[in-house]
């Protein structure tokens, strides 16, 4: 996607386009960018540039800002949808495991600086606590229902088989997210406190770049202000790799943000809560069903018992936590 018509928006002229997944890669002689086309309401572009705004009086710096057009628009209104611009930032540099460890920390410092109490309201939390019970309660149905069915056959696939195996283990993690939830809800309301932050949305890292040595988040499309949770537990569910998992890398995780931002008590066991609920291991039944990729068999068997030595791990975890 390189419409003349929005880069004329911002004077620019190409030397060279490359489309490189959801962002074109524009370069010019006027230096490199990315350009992105997407879908955004009005009140979604309103909380990029509130939160841009807001990182420049708090001088937090690891974020890619956009670029103005020659207009002084921040989006390009394209017939479909918004587009807009941003300084490229090299996406390769350094290893895997230092650019995540770079991300846990520039996401306590967005958390840090970003911190509020919130008035305290016992029916908004009831509200959460009881809408996210429900969520879990109906994913857990499905599974209840899928297994139940299965069951009924004589003969079972070795991947129906796998996932009857460790259905109760699964159900006993579901309980512990239960109970860590209650946890959280019960200490929310003694405590009477409620915290919120500037949350990406989708930190994962993909939406991290590093260059020079610091790193970048690009990407605040699904920003929200929520609970420090809300990011914490997307990051280390989307560093997790099923066949290179290691807890303690987890644990680091964790602990390296905290030596920045500390978590409350009762963010721990909501923290806990998330982890616990085998929400990536409920999603292999989706993608064994549907098979959209055309796996073999014993591709699904194998991705799915490497899920369960994860959630195994994030258990270990979770026992000192």
């Amino acid at each position: 996607m390189s419409d003349p018509a929005v880069l004329f928006q911002y004077d620019l002229y190409p030397e060279r386009v490359v489309r490189m997944g959801k962002v074109t890669k524009i370069e010019t002689d006027r230096g490199t960018f990315a350009l992105k086309e997407t879908k955004l309401s009005k009140e979604q572009m309103d909380r990029i540039l509130f939160i841009e705004d807001r990182f420049e009086q708090l001088h937090f710096e690891s974020y890619v800002p956009l670029v103005r057009t020659k207009y002084g628009d921040s989006f390009v209104f394209t017939g479909t949808g918004v587009a807009y611009l941003t300084p490229w930032v090299g996406g390769v540099e350094g290893q895997s495991a230092q650019k995540e460890e770079n991300l846990i920390l520039s996401l306590a410092e967005l958390h840090g600086y970003t911190a509020r109490d919130q008035a305290f309201s016992e029916e908004v939390i009831k509200q959460s606590y009881q809408k996210m019970t429900l969520m879990r309660e109906s994913r857990q149905f499905e599974m209840e229902k899928y297994v139940n069915s299965i069951e009924k056959r004589i003969y079972l696939s070795p991947f129906e088989l796998t996932f009857v195996t460790h259905f109760h283990q699964l159900m006993k993690y579901c309980d512990l997210a239960k109970t860590r939830l209650d946890n959280w809800y019960e200490q929310v309301v003694e405590a009477k406190r409620y915290r919120s932050v500037f949350c990406h949305g989708k930190c994962s890292p993909s939406h991290y770049v590093m260059n020079g040595g610091k790193g970048y988040f690009i990407n605040f499309e699904r920003s929200v202000v929520d609970t420090p949770v809300r990011d914490l537990a997307y990051f280390i569910r989307s560093s997790v790799h099923p066949f290179q998992f290691n807890p303690v890398t987890t644990t680091g995780h964790i602990t390296r943000y905290e030596t920045q931002f500390s978590l409350l008590e009762e963010e721990k066991e909501l923290l806990a809560s998330y982890l616990y609920f085998p929400e990536t291991v409920f999603n292999s039944v989706l993608l064994f069903n549907e098979n959209r990729q055309s796996w073999p068999h014993i591709k699904h068997v194998r991705l799915f018992t490497k899920k369960i030595e994860v959630m195994n791990g994030i258990h270990n975890v979770l026992q000192s936590f």
